[in-house]
């Protein structure tokens, strides 16, 4: 599919936008709560330990 095909922009323009939102708040309440963030990265899952520095002062 084309990545100029205009009924698929117009339905994915705020995705992008939207999955890095989803990932900070992941980041921030992995590192509130003390537990692992799961990643899939270079073919592999990995658990990752979120520093408590990282989560924002709510």
């Amino acid at each position: 599919m084309p990545r100029n095909d205009k009924s698929t922009n117009g339905k994915l323009s705020g995705v992008e936008t939207a999955l890095r939102r989803a990932g900070l708040r992941a980041r921030e309440i992995a590192a509130k709560t003390g537990t692992p963030l799961v990643i899939y990265s270079e073919g592999k899952v990995k658990k990752l330990r979120i520093p408590r520095s990282v989560a924002r002062s709510s």
